[in-house]
């Protein structure tokens, strides 16, 4: 069994290999912070006996609208969002596949690291690489698709008009209720979106790398991109 170097070695970072690492780390950590940064206030008011207008604020920071009950002027709790507004499967499967990534990215770099050497001279470990960064490859364009799909949901459920729409709905008029506006960050959905397409590319183009490195293997040496 290969002993671990004294001292780490960072030249894989200079080839194409290893530099398109550090890229697909960045722009997972983009995507991640852009949907946790991701939320909903939404403020309506409410008509006391007295006739005086009380202003409520509900804030949602949940994917899974459909769950979501607001607080009506009687203090009971109503149900907002109905299924067809919710993309709790979609955010489940975004953060799956992008918390997997960016474990697996974190571990081969590992081995960049400390067994590059080894990693250009026995084959298994890059035919390993290839099958996986293959998968994440198909994972995350599956999972942009999705997720794409899933950010226009959530940012037609959180709009003006549907928002305006529920509050007409008979149990929010009998209270005398009224919806009044809403502040929310889609933009960040819009970021997540496209910082996973980066990462399809990424993945699509780091096959690429490997594959060089595997068939045929003609030389001992990546690419030198530095």
């Amino acid at each position: 069994m290969p002993s671990i170097p004294e001292h780490i070695n960072l030249a894989a970072f200079k080839f194409p290999l290893g530099f398109i690492r550090i890229i697909q780390f960045i722009f997972i950590i983009i995507a991640i912070a852009a949907v946790n940064s991701w939320g909903v206030k939404v403020e309506y008011n409410c008509k006391s006996p007295a006739n005086v207008t009380l202003t409520n604020f509900q804030e949602v920071y949940t994917f899974s609208l459909s769950k979501i009950k607001f607080t009506g002027c009687d203090s009971e709790k109503y149900d907002m969002w109905n299924g067809e507004d919710s993309a709790g499967g979609s955010a489940g499967f975004f953060y799956f596949v992008n918390v997997t990534a960016l474990i697996y990215v974190i571990f081969i770099c590992f081995v960049y690291v400390i067994f590059w050497n080894i990693y250009q001279t026995e084959k298994r470990l890059p035919l390993v690489d290839l099958g996986a960064t293959a998968l994440f490859f198909v994972l995350f364009f599956f999972c942009s698709s999705i997720w794409w799909a899933g950010a226009n949901t959530i940012g037609t459920a959180t709009s003006d008009e549907r928002l305006k729409e529920i509050f007409q709905r008979k149990e929010w008029v009998n209270q005398s209720a009224t919806y009044s506006n809403r502040d929310v960050n889609n933009g960040q959905l819009a970021i997540s979106v496209l910082a996973n397409w980066v990462c399809v590319l990424c993945f699509a183009f780091n096959c690429w790398f490997i594959y060089k490195e595997v068939v045929p293997r003609e030389s001992a040496h990546p690419t030198d991109i530095a």
